[in-house]
């Protein structure tokens, strides 16, 4: 009789380990492209982000969304002071640094179409004789990838009092500012040890047009925004008035008057694109999906040997971009494992600030989904 009870225990024993172990083995085949809140967790997150907005007075649009369910959507402030047209999902914003990862899709575009290659040097675009023979060592790659950078453009110029008046008259006479600014670049030649891409992808502007025989604003018209539906978008106008709230300074800046920042010429591919929230959130999404370059974007910039390219800092699945001009401040980040988006699109000022709330809003998401995961474990 106890040889039989422990053999019934011995069998009951090995159905609850293996039962055990079947239930860990179903737990660790969790869909990540497919988590999901309960209704306590996304109070919880909703919460936290309102706390992170309120505590630094944000006045902008906030969008995040995991996998198909948009998690925070919400719009503060007001964008126009002179009206006191308050923030909505049809806001414009001077999306600034985000430019750079439209540019890089373009780039990417026209090597899918073998009008370019990843691989050429800059000779064919560019003048590489005399000085500027330094030029036939480096390509396009070299450029997208931030692989060598040719420094921040409009600090170097905009520090010099000689050359600002330069601009400043060529800016009144309409005289060829992309070509003053492109020698500009050129003759200044590579800052070692600099981490800037602001150059680097004015320069790739110059390459898209130069290889379409369109200008930048038409091509990306085209090609990023009628294809993925950013109705809403456009490129930086003077005769459109924006508006951006110093928080520290609790003063409004009207860009309009700023004859640089308000220029197109001056912006161009690096700074150049206005946009909305929503239709950012569209950009990223095509990118996410694979539906404006026949080559995997994502996996493109997973390949590059730096933490950069095509405008994104990537990390893993990770990819962030973020951006601030003396204006407006932008914040993206994606994840290609968990298909989650948070973008921020600010009329305060302060690259800094926004970069900080971006990240806030980022974590008080993936606390939550790295607290499933751990517990899947």
């Amino acid at each position: 009789m106890n040889r039989l009870k422990k053999a019934v225990c011995a069998v009951l024993a090995a159905v609850v380990i293996l039962s055990c172990f079947t239930a860990c083995e179903e737990k660790k085949e969790i869909d990540v492209a497919n988590i999901t809140l309960s209704d306590d967790q996304l109070n919880d997150v909703n919460k936290n982000i309102d706390k992170t907005l309120s505590e630094v007075e944000y006045s902008g649009g906030v969008f995040v969304k995991l996998n198909k369910n948009i998690l925070y959507e919400k719009y503060f402030g007001i964008e126009d002071p002179e009206t006191e047209k308050k923030i909505d999902e049809n806001t414009r914003y001077q999306v600034s640094s985000l430019t750079k990862n439209i540019t890089g899709a373009a780039i990417l575009q026209l090597a899918d179409e073998g009008k370019l290659s990843l691989n050429d040097s800059l000779k064919q675009y560019f003048d590489a004789s005399g000085k500027h023979a330094y030029l036939k060592d480096i390509t396009i790659k070299d450029l997208v990838d931030l692989e060598v950078s040719f420094g921040a453009y409009h600090v170097d110029l905009l520090k010099d009092d000689s050359k600002r008046m330069e601009i400043k008259k060529l800016i009144m006479k309409g005289g060829d500012l992309k070509s003053y600014i492109t020698d500009f670049i050129l003759d200044f030649g590579i800052e070692s040890g600099s981490n800037q891409a602001h150059s680097n992808y004015y320069l790739l502007g110059i390459i898209i047009e130069k290889v379409t025989g369109e200008s930048y604003k038409d091509y990306i018209q085209k090609n990023i925004y009628d294809k993925v539906n950013m109705k809403n978008s456009t490129v930086v106008n003077k005769d459109q008035p924006m508006y951006g709230y110093n928080v520290d300074k609790k003063k409004w800046r009207n860009e309009k008057l700023n004859m640089y920042y308000n220029n197109y010429e001056f912006m161009f591919s690096s700074f150049g694109a206005v946009s909305t929230l929503t239709d950012m959130y569209n950009f990223y999404n095509a990118v996410m999906q694979n539906k404006l370059t026949k080559t995997n974007l994502i996996k493109k910039i997973d390949a590059f040997v730096t933490n950069y390219g095509f405008g994104f800092r990537h990390d893993g699945h990770n990819l962030y971009s973020y951006s601030g001009t003396s204006l407006h401040t932008s914040y993206a980040y994606l994840n290609d494992e968990t298909k989650e988006f948070v973008i921020l699109c600010s009329n305060q000022i302060g690259n800094i600030r926004l970069n900080a709330t971006g990240k806030a809003v980022y974590n008080a998401v993936n606390s939550k989904i790295n607290g499933m995961l751990l517990e899947e474990e």
